[in-house]
């Protein structure tokens, strides 16, 4: 965080992703959905996060306003926000709640679902597609949570994920604010981001193995099943919480770069 003073009042600026609010968060993603120049944008947040008048930022000498906009860089980088900041959404009478930060208690099922609308909207930029990542991650509570949460050591308060809830929750969000169904992108793609530096072998594999691109994350899946196909063995593998499988494809996938390198050395 960036500490402001201006006339004795302090103000915090954030100087990283995960050092946002959630307010600050929905105004960048509108800002992102707005054609402006990079001042524009940076002075833009600057003001909205200081929360003062435009014309006060004149108070402000000009070499100090260049260079807190400086410190909103980050928001031109990569994503690395790993944080929801959004963890409920409300479109009508029901919340619908999101995954936890880092989504450390999803399924792998429902990140390749997601993973894969990903790769989709960022072909077609179709908001229907937005609105389908939504539906996948943003579900009811379960029934009884406040009881149930005592007696399991699951701790995501979100229903199951089931196909044929998906269609009718994605007609709901249709008409959710643009800058929710942005942030909700920008989130998912932070944690994305994040995870080729916690399992760099897992991303290495897929990247060197062409084969393993065309099929996504099929084969990965497989690896994971022992080899099996059938449906028990694969829902067992898309059920599993989503790092418990990641640290799985890292140790399987160092196990098969080791047997890479023995085997050149053979040759």
């Amino acid at each position: 965080m960036n500490t402001v003073t201006i006339d004795s009042a302090s103000f915090q600026l954030p100087s990283a992703w995960d050092e946002m609010t959630g307010k600050q968060l929905l105004f960048v993603a509108n800002l992102f959905n707005r054609r402006l120049s990079v001042i524009d944008f940076k002075l833009k947040i600057l003001l909205h996060c200081l929360a003062i008048r435009p014309k006060l930022i004149k108070r402000i000498d000009p070499e100090d306003a260049y260079s807190l906009c400086q410190s909103f860089d980050f928001l031109l980088k990569d994503v690395t926000l790993t944080r929801n900041l959004i963890p409920v959404i409300r479109p009508g009478f029901i919340k619908y709640y999101g995954p936890s930060d880092k989504m450390l208690h999803c399924s792998f099922g429902e990140f390749t679902k997601a993973h894969n609308k990903l790769d989709q909207y960022i072909k077609t930029r179709d908001e229907k597609v937005l609105s389908e990542i939504i539906a996948i991650l943003y579900r009811p509570k379960k029934a009884f949570w406040f009881i149930r949460k005592r007696l399991t050591n699951n701790r995501d308060p979100r229903r199951k994920l089931h196909d044929l809830s998906l269609k009718k929750r994605t007609a709901i969000f249709a008409n959710l604010d643009p800058s929710i169904k942005y942030g909700v992108f920008l989130f998912f793609t932070g944690v994305l981001n994040s995870l080729p530096g916690q399992f760099p072998n897992v991303f290495r594999k897929r990247e060197d193995n062409s084969e393993e691109n065309k099929y996504g994350w099929v084969p990965l899946v497989i690896s994971l099943a022992d080899g099996k196909t059938d449906d028990q063995s694969l829902e067992r593998v898309l059920s599993s919480n989503l790092y418990n499988v990641f640290f799985g494809l890292e140790q399987k996938a160092i196990e098969y770069f080791k047997f890479l390198e023995e085997t050149k050395r053979h040759e």
